[in-house]
Formats: C-alpha cells, structure tokens, sequence
C-alpha cells in the first residue's frame, strides 16, 4: 500500500489550518512523512500477525500510514483532535483510530477503548511538547500520575513517555521525537536515569532543528522495555535526509547526561578531560552564579567583549569574572575581568580570590579547547543559544599550571591592551591557544581535531590563520 497524494496534500492542508498560537500552546506539529519513513528503517521491525503498534498521539495519521505502507495489519491511533483524527480514518482505513486523551487517560482505558487485553509491541510517534501550566493541563484524577509528570519536568511530552512506559508490553519500543535538552537539562534528570537504569536505549538521532517555527532541536529516542546488559546505545544524525551512523557507546557508562558523542575521538577527548583533570569547581572559592544587581550602572551582556569591556575601560583590582550569560557556537565565550563592578542577570559572575588568579581562569576559559569541551560536552552541539550557567562553568577541566602560569597572564594582559580583534589581537589569541593545548597535554591529533571542529562552528570573524582573519 502507498501513501497517496491525498493524504500528504489533506494532511498539510490542515496543519496549515492551525494558528501558531495554537501550535505553539498545545505542542503541536506534524512530522514529515520522509522522517516517519527514515525511523522506521532505522526500527527494522519484523512484520508479525500479532504485532501491535499505536501511535498514542497521531495527529493526521503519519506514523499509521508508513505502518500500513509497510504491511503492518495491527495498527492503532489516538489524539485529542477530532479534525486531525477525520483525515486519519480517512487516508489509512486499516488502522483502528478513536479521539481519546491518551496522556490524561491511563493506559488500560486505551486498551479498553479497542477491546484489546494485551499491550502494545511498539509505541511511537511525536508527542506534544510544551510546558504543562494553567492554560495548558494534564485533565486527570490520577494524582499520582500528575505529581510524576510535575516531577520529572512537567511537559506533556514527559506525560507522553510515561504513558508510553505504561502501554508498552516487555520487551517492546518506545521510539518517540523529543525535545534534544532531554538528554542534559537537570529538570529532565529523574525519568532519563530510570531509562539508563531499567530500559535498553537502542537509539538515539540528533534531528536538529527540525520543525519550522520551533525553538529547539530535536532527538528521536528508541528504547526497548529490556533491563540494560552490556548494550551499547548507537548514535545517528538526520543528514541529507538520512539517518547517518556516528559511532556507539556503552549505556552503563553514562548514569545521568546522556552525551552525543561524534565518533571514537571525541569519546576519547571526553575520557582524557573525565579521568585526568580536576574541574573548575575544585578551585571555586567564591560565588558563581548570575548577576543580581539592579542598578542602573551595572553591567550587562552587551557591555562587554572578549578579555574587555566595549567601552575600553581598564580594571586592576577586584576579584570577578564576567561571563556573557548567552552562548552561541558561533562566538564561544565571551568574558572579562569584572573587577569589583556590580553585574546585572545577563551576566554570569564567577569569583575567585585575587586578581591574578581571575585573569588566569579568563584565559583557560577563552581557549577553543574549554570552548570545544562547554559546546560538545555540556551542550550537546546545540545549534541554538544556551546559557552559561554555574553547573556548566564548574564542569569544566581546570589545570594551574606553574610552569606556564605567568605566561598565560602576560598573554591575557596583552588581548586586554591590544586593539580588539586587530591582526595583533590575533595573534596573541593564537598564542594563548597554544599555551592551553600545552597546559592539559593535547596531542596533535587531538588538537588538530578540536581545531577544525571549532573552526568549523564558529562565525568566520573568529577563523583565523596564523593570526590574520580570514576572508
């Protein structure tokens, strides 16, 4: 059975018809029938006699439809929506359809609904993603189940991967689109450490910014209702609308934040900074956090630059670091010495003893290689903006280096001299750079690897040559 002209045409036709606020509060946004196709490829599933898929939140019938293409005879849906389930009775008669909450409702009431007694083999789709919140709730009187959801992060996406653990039979999939910050943001820890504990990650593709008009990235998770034993989790990326193989990883090695790791290399970057290094926050020895004035003088984001502020003013004393709170992959981090100025909340204000040791930290923290470490391994390789908040900076690998410590703080005195961004800016950068490579034992391949990724990332004002911006 191929999908028909029809459907695509009918099923953009009423996506078109939502209004984004709607869309947007309800977490809703249908899913690309090449993509559908691509996850499905990437299951492998056997067709069976008994094989039982549902798609709890289906929408228009994407997910339904690649199944009755494929030849798969068991298929259920369920959504909130009765236009959108219309078109999917529609345009796949095989499946069996019903307008139900199937995050609101416990998982036996599904069953019920399509006279069936046994769990599903596999549960997939793309849930709902948006805050829960008075506009937008979960409408149940399970409050067990509502204190959960609030628990593990409180979005219905999170409400749609309990109710899938719930509808899933053992040894079934749970193979859903979900928000990429899944795998590293705190909020999200609880119910991401019982799926490292009790269930096997198959899968896990980086998606990117997939939907238009959504702000985030996306990941599709597959996880199978196994206890974990020696599996290792396989890392895939949507290129070319392709699902590509990057490399795989031993579940048990990761116990909470879930890394995307790009290939061996990278795991094995991430393993040199793990094991031979103590972080920045063994030698935090004051406040690092946002800033909290509210002054009219304080400063702000935007009044500072790399190793300076924009207004050229020059400090000696004090004890702050300022760090631009926003972080892009295009820019890195951009910081200065604070001194004892007041700093507003786009900023992130970290504190040491001295002076000295301020501008020592200024220059480890400017490096490509802790740029490399903060974009990879703290946020993913997220395309978007983050923050750079105190749980990231304290997880950065910190060496005091006495040999080359006083040579980091001639380095950083003259960026903070020098015109900025002129071809002697450059090429004191370049050296610092140098230096840093030096201090945490970086060999050549490695090196060499972190410096065309970065290079790669970054905007083309920060790609340099010897010292000389190029063109």
């Amino acid at each position: 059975m191929e999908l028909s002209k029809e459907f695509l045409h009918e099923s953009n036709e009423y996506e078109k018809s939502l209004t984004s606020d709607y869309k947007k509060q309800n977490g809703i946004y249908y899913t690309n029938i090449d993509l559908v196709r691509n996850i499905y490829r990437l299951l492998n599933l056997q067709i069976t006699d008994d094989l039982r898929i549902i798609d709890p939140t289906c929408g228009t019938g994407s997910f339904l439809s690649i199944a009755a293409e494929l030849g798969f005879k068991n298929i259920y849906g369920t959504d909130i929506d009765k236009g959108a389930i219309k078109i999917a009775k529609k345009m796949v008669p095989i499946a069996k359809v019903k307008v139900l909450d199937s995050i609101s409702n416990p998982y036996s009431k599904i069953l019920h609904s399509f006279n069936i007694k046994e769990k599903y083999h596999v549960v997939i789709g793309n849930p709902p993603y948006a805050p829960l919140n008075v506009t937008n709730s979960i409408d149940t009187f399970d409050y067990l189940f509502a204190r959960t959801v609030k628990n593990n992060g409180d979005n219905l996406f999170i409400a749609a991967l309990l109710r899938a653990k719930e509808m899933v039979s053992d040894g079934g999939l749970i193979s859903f689109i979900i928000p990429k910050n899944f795998l590293h943001i705190n909020s999200y820890s609880l119910l991401r450490r019982e799926l490292l504990r009790d269930y096997t990650i198959e899968s896990i593709v980086d998606i990117g910014v997939y939907f238009k008009n959504v702000r985030g990235e996306q990941i599709v998770l597959t996880v199978k209702k196994v206890k974990p034993s020696n599996n290792q989790i396989k890392f895939y990326v949507h290129d070319n609308n392709e699902f590509m193989y990057l490399t795989s990883i031993d579940q048990d090695f990761y116990k909470d934040t879930i890394i995307l790791f790009q290939n061996n290399l990278d795991h094995n970057i991430y393993m040199k900074f793990n094991n031979s290094y103590t972080t920045l926050n063994d030698y935090v020895s004051g406040y690092v956090g946002r800033g909290k004035s509210k002054i009219e003088e304080s400063i702000s984001g935007k009044d500072i630059r790399k190793f300076g502020f924009k207004n050229n003013r020059s400090l000696t004393q004090g004890n702050k670091i300022f760090i631009q709170n926003i972080y892009s992959k295009e820019s890195g981090i951009i910081a200065c010495f604070g001194g004892e100025l007041e700093a507003s909340e786009t900023i992130t204000v970290f504190t040491d003893g001295d002076a000295t040791m301020c501008r020592y930290v200024l220059g480890i923290l400017h490096s490509r290689l802790i740029n490399y470490f903060l974009h990879r391994y703290c946020f993913n390789r997220s395309q978007l903006t983050m923050h750079v908040d105190a749980k990231y900076l304290r997880k950065i690998p910190f060496i005091v280096s006495e040999v080359l410590f006083d040579v980091v703080l001639e380095y950083v005195d003259l960026l903070e001299q020098t015109d900025y961004m002129s071809e002697k800016w450059f090429f004191y950068y370049e050296q610092l750079n140098d230096l840093v490579y030096r201090i945490y034992d970086i060999d050549l391949v490695e090196k060499e690897y972190i410096e065309r990724t970065v290079k790669e990332e970054q905007s083309g004002k920060w790609v340099i040559d010897h010292g000389k911006k190029s063109k």
